[in-house]
C-alpha cells in the first residue's frame, strides 16, 4: 500500500474512532509511516501558533508559540530554547491554519508534496471534527430540550409507531419504549380515535399525491425547483387541531391543542415520519368555561339586580340595561335604538351630567397618555387607574320614559374598559332611587326642628342622651341654666364629671349612687330609672339637688346608650302646715334605694332647718343606712372594702354579696318620726351586728383614723345628731336630732 493512501487511512480511521486526541495519534502515525526523526503540530491561535501536539520535537511538551510569517522567519516565544531552522521542515495547510514541522530522518523532497496534502487534509479533518463536536453539542441541547418540554412530544415512524418521546409523554403513558412499541393511538382518547386516524392518514395521502406531481429529473438536477417544493411540502405536512388524550391506565384525561409536522428528506422529499407536539390546555378550557360561566352569572346579575342600571358607549347610547331600567324607567315603551342616557336625565340635571361624564373621560384620557404617549405609567398602572375613575353617589334627578315620574337618585358610573388594550368603550351607569328616603329625610327634619323646639323652649328639665360609655352626646341649653354648663363644652364628657364632690361624703355615695343606676339601664336593660343626685353648679360650686329618669337607646336588641332628663325637685306647699309625720320603709340591699329613702325622710325638715343642716342630715342618714346594707346585711368588713376599692372591683363584690342565697332576702327597716322640733329615725338591720361601745369609747381622731376612706358614718352621725342609741346586738340603731340645738 502506498504512502499516499497511508495519509487518509491515518485520518480517517481516528475520526470513525470519535477520539478527540486525532492531532497526537496523526503524530504516532506519521513518525511511523515516514521513518521521521519527528513531527509537531502547531494550531493558529489569533496571530500567532502553538505547539498542540508533539513526538520527538521540542522535548516533547506541547504549549510553544510562535510566529510564522514566512518560510524563513520564525519567532519562537521561548528565548531559553534554539531551534536550528536548518534540520526542521514548517509545512502550512493551504489555509494557513496550523502547521506541520517535521524533522526528517534524510533530505527527501519527494515527500515534501505528500506532507502537504497530509496538512491540507488533517487541517480540513480538524476543522470537521470541531464542528462535528458543535453540532453534537447542538444535539445534546436540542435533546435536552426535548427531553425536558413540559408539552407532550413524540417521534413517529410512517407506521405510527413512537420512535422517541419526551419525559411528559413517558410519565403520561406510563411505560418505556425499550419494553415494547407504543403506537399514537394508545394516547388518544377512544371518543377521539377515528377522527385523528382520518386526519394522520389524509395528512400523509395529500403529500404523497403532491410528492407525484413534482418533476424527477427537475428535482435532481434544479436546486430552486427543489427547495420551493420542499418549502411547500413542508407547509402541507403541518396540522393543529384539538383532541383528548388519556393516561395508559385511563385514570387521566387531558384536553391538549396539537401540532403534527411531518419529517421529508430535503433531497427526495420522502417522509419519515412525523414530529407531534401537543400543549395541555385543560386547565385553560376549564377556566375559560368558568369565565364564561361567571360571565353568564354577572349578566344575570345585571339584569336582576335593584338598580337602575345601563351600559352606554362613549357618545351616550344604549348598549344594555336591566329589568328595573325596563319596568320603573318605563324603556320597553321606547324604541331602543338611539336611546341615550340624557334620555332619563331630568332636565335641570342635564348640564350638571353632562360635566361629569366629560371629567370623567377626560381623565381617562389623560392615563391613557401616560401610558401610550409619556410612557410614565405600565399598562398595569394604567389600569389600575382607569378602574379607580367613577362618578360616585351624585345625587341626580331621573324622569321615566313618558317623563309622569321623578325619581331622586344618587347616581354612579364607571368605565367600562376592554381588557386587551384598555380601549375606552364607555361606562356601566347605575342608580339608586332614594327618593322615599329623601321624603323620610326631610319629614324626620320637620319632626327634629318641632321636637328641638319643645326640648330647647317649652321645659325647663335638662334633656340628654349618653354613648354606651356614660358621656354626652346630645344636651339641651337648660342645662347651662340649672348647672352653668355649655352645652357644647361638655358634649364628650362623663356625666359624673357633673356631680357634687361633697367633701363629708368620704364614702362617694352620691357617685356610687349614680353609676349604680347608670349599670341598671346598660347592662341590665332597664327602662324608667328614676333617682335623686346632688350636682355641681359650674360657677357657683354649690350643690344643686335634681331628679334624674334614665332610660335606655335600643338598637337590635342591644343597649347603645341612655336617654335621660334631670328635674328640679318642687317644693311641697303643704309643707307650711305639716305638725307632725311618721313614715315606716323595708327596703332592699340596693344603694340606690338607700339614695331615695335618705331623699325622702328629710325632705319636709326644710320646714326647721336651711338648706346646708338638712343636707349635711340627710348624709349622715344615708351612711347610716348604707352601713346597715353593706356591713350589716351583707356582711362586707372595712378591710374586704377598702381591698375592693382600691382594685376597683367593689361593685362586683357588692352584686356578690347582694345576690347570694344568705343575702338576697335580707331587708333594711327604717322608722322616722317627725314633730314640732325632734326627728327621730330607727334604722334596723338583719345582720350580725357588731361591737358599738367599742367605737363609741374611741376618740374623734382615733375613730377617724380607722375608718380612714370609708364606714365613717358612726362619725358623721356623731357630729349631727343628740342622741345615738344602738341595742345591745348593734343592729338597730336609733337616731335623734333637736332641731333648736342644730
Amino acid at each position: 500500500m502506498s504512502k499516499t493512501i497511508t495519509l487518509p487511512n491515518i485520518i480517517i480511521n481516528n475520526l470513525e474512532s470519535g477520539r478527540p486526541d486525532l492531532p497526537e495519534r496523526f503524530c504516532k502515525e506519521m513518525l511511523k509511516a515516514y521513518q521521521l526523526n519527528g513531527i509537531a503540530i502547531a494550531v493558529k491561535i489569533g496571530t500567532r501558533f502553538r505547539i498542540c501536539a508533539c513526538r520527538n520535537l521540542f522535548n516533547n511538551i506541547p504549549g510553544l508559540e510562535f510566529s510564522f510569517t514566512e518560510p524563513d522567519i520564525i519567532s519562537v516565544s521561548d528565548p531559553g530554547h534554539e531551534y536550528i531552522r536548518d534540520n526542521l521542515l514548517y509545512i502550512p495547510d493551504f489555509k494557513r491554519q496550523i502547521i506541520l514541522i517535521i524533522s526528517p530522518a534524510e533530505k527527501n523532497q519527494n515527500i515534501l508534496s505528500e506532507i502537504q496534502y497530509a496538512a491540507d487534509l488533517l487541517s480540513i479533518s480538524m476543522a470537521f471534527q470541531k464542528k462535528q463536536a458543535s453540532l453534537l453539542d447542538k444535539y445534546r441541547n436540542y435533546l435536552n430540550i426535548f427531553q425536558k418540554s413540559p408539552n407532550l412530544t413524540a417521534i413517529l415512524n410512517t407506521r405510527g409507531e413512537v420512535v422517541e418521546w419526551n419525559e411528559a409523554a413517558e410519565q403520561l403513558y406510563g411505560r418505556e419504549l425499550s419494553s415494547g412499541p407504543v403506537s399514537y393511538l394508545d394516547f388518544i382518547h377512544e371518543d377521539e380515535i377515528t377522527r385523528i386516524r382520518e386526519n394522520f392518514a389524509g395528512l400523509y395521502r395529500n403529500c404523497e399525491n403532491f410528492r407525484k406531481t413534482l418533476d424527477p429529473n427537475r428535482m435532481m438536477n434544479d436546486p430552486s425547483y427543489r427547495e420551493t417544493s420542499y418549502e411547500r411540502i413542508m407547509q402541507m405536512g403541518a396540522h393543529q387541531g384539538l383532541t383528548k388524550l388519556t393516561s395508559r391506565s385511563g385514570d387521566k384525561s387531558l384536553v391538549v391543542d396539537y401540532t403534527v409536522s411531518l419529517i421529508f428528506d430535503p433531497e427526495t422529499l420522502e417522509t419519515s415520519g412525523c414530529i407531534v407536539t401537543t400543549t395541555d390546555i385543560t386547565h385553560r378550557k376549564e377556566l375559560r368555561e368558568q369565565m364564561e360561566e361567571s360571565e353568564r352569572k354577572y349578566r344575570d346579575l345585571f339584569k336582576l339586580i335593584p338598580l337602575f342600571s345601563m351600559l352606554i358607549d362613549t357618545s351616550g347610547k344604549t348598549v344594555d340595561f336591566n329589568y328595573i331600567s325596563s319596568e320603573d324607567y318605563d324603556l320597553n315603551s321606547m324604541k331602543f335604538d338611539g336611546i341615550s342616557y340624557m334620555d332619563f336625565i331630568h332636565r335641570d340635571d342635564q348640564k350638571r351630567a353632562a360635566t361629569l361624564f366629560i371629567d370623567l373621560y377626560t381623565k381617562a384620557i389623560h392615563f391613557k397618555n401616560q401610558w401610550i404617549k409619556d410612557a410614565t405609567i405600565t399598562k398595569e398602572e394604567c389600569a389600575l387607574k382607569l378602574r379607580s375613575l367613577r362618578i360616585n353617589n351624585e345625587p341626580l334627578r331621573l324622569v321615566s320614559g313618558k317623563r309622569d315620574h321623578i325619581f331622586e337618585t344618587e347616581f354612579t358610573a364607571s368605565l367600562w374598559i376592554s381588557e386587551s388594550n384598555l380601549e375606552i368603550k364607555g361606562a356601566l351607569l347605575s342608580a339608586i332611587d332614594v327618593t322615599e328616603r329623601n321624603n323620610y329625610r326631610r319629614r324626620l327634619e320637620e319632626s327634629e326642628k318641632k321636637y328641638r323646639e319643645l326640648v330647647e323652649e317649652k321645659t325647663r328639665d335638662i334633656i340628654f342622651s349618653l354613648d354606651g360609655k356614660a358621656r354626652f352626646v346630645m344636651v339641651n341649653s337648660n342645662i347651662r341654666e340649672k348647672l352653668g354648663y355649655p352645652e357644647d363644652a361638655i358634649i364628650g364628657n362623663y356625666i359624673i364629671d357633673i356631680l357634687y364632690k361633697d367633701p363629708n361624703d368620704k364614702n362617694q355615695i352620691n357617685r356610687e349612687t349614680f353609676l349604680e343606676n347608670i349599670d341598671r339601664v346598660l347592662k341590665n336593660k332597664k327602662s324608667d330609672v328614676r333617682f335623686k343626685a346632688v350636682c355641681d353648679h359650674k360657677f357657683l360650686g354649690e350643690p344643686v339637688t335634681l331628679q334624674f329618669k334614665l332610660d335606655p337607646i335600643m338598637e337590635n336588641g342591644e343597649v347603645i346608650g341612655v336617654m335621660g332628663f334631670a328635674s328640679e325637685i318642687s317644693d311641697d306647699p303643704l309643707r307650711e302646715y305639716l305638725e307632725e309625720e311618721t313614715l315606716s320603709f323595708t327596703i332592699d340591699n340596693r344603694l340606690t334605694i338607700a339614695d331615695e329613702v335618705s331623699f325622702r325622710i328629710t325632705r319636709n325638715l326644710r320646714k326647721y332647718l336651711n338648706h346646708g343642716k338638712m343636707n349635711l342630715l340627710r348624709l349622715g342618714l344615708r351612711e347610716m343606712i348604707i352601713n346597715a346594707i353593706e356591713h350589716g346585711n351583707l356582711g362586707i368588713t372595712y378591710e374586704e372594702k377598702t381591698t375592693a376599692q382600691k382594685n376597683q372591683s367593689y361593685h362586683d363584690l357588692l352584686q356578690e354579696r347582694q345576690m347570694s342565697e344568705e343575702n338576697k332576702h335580707k331587708k333594711v327597716y327604717i322608722e322616722y318620726k317627725l314633730c314640732e322640733n325632734t326627728a327621730t329615725y330607727t334604722i334596723r338591720d338583719e345582720g350580725a351586728g357588731f361591737d358599738h361601745e367599742k367605737f363609741f369609747k374611741l376618740k374623734a381622731a382615733r375613730l377617724n383614723e380607722q375608718m380612714a376612706q370609708h364606714g365613717r358614718g358612726i362619725l358623721i352621725t356623731r357630729s349631727i345628731f343628740d342622741d345615738i342609741r344602738y341595742n345591745e346586738r348593734g343592729n338597730q340603731v336609733m337616731l335623734v336630732a333637736h332641731f333648736q340645738n342644730m
